[in-house]
């Protein structure tokens, strides 16, 4: 076997392996609400993704032109280069798994964010309302007519 499909998986898990610290470092960021450092990780790691993209993109082109269109078809041409399939395969779900929590930590953030917003405009016109509709509404429960919501 020609070292080509070895070096592309090493191409590809070094990517990953630049990707992971960054993702953790957003998530410790995130975590500590540092919102400004969350921003610099964000640009880091679209640089990281893309560079990632670009391996893979190299590795699958290659699998596809030997004809090897599944992970089981790979792993029965590496022999010896098993163990950095199967090292970039649990990186690559280690980097995953990340990425997913920085995510709904993202989204933790705007619900309470969110939350916050409203308790601030409610707090400081308590006649503003939602309308049956979904919208917000200035009007008070003394101007609606009894007939609707």
């Amino acid at each position: 076997m020609s070292n080509v499909l070895p070096d592309l998986l090493a191409a590809e898990l070094s990517q990953v392996q630049l990707l992971l610290p960054i993702l953790q470092q957003e998530q410790q960021a995130l975590i500590q609400r540092q919102f400004d450092l969350v921003t610099k990780l964000i640009e880091a790691k679209l640089r990281a993704l893309q560079a990632l993209e670009q391996a893979t993109a190299a590795r699958s082109a290659y699998c596809q032109q030997q004809g090897w269109l599944s992970s089981d078809a790979i792993e029965a041409h590496l022999g010896e280069a098993l163990p950095l399939w199967q090292e970039l395969l649990l990186q690559a779900r280690q980097a995953d798994m990340l990425n997913r929590s920085n995510g709904q930590l993202i989204q933790s953030h705007e619900e309470v964010n969110r939350h916050l917003m409203a308790s601030l405009a409610a707090a400081r016109n308590p006649d503003i309302g939602y309308s049956a509709d979904g919208r917000l509404s200035n009007q008070g429960a003394a101007s609606r007519p009894l007939d609707r919501a």
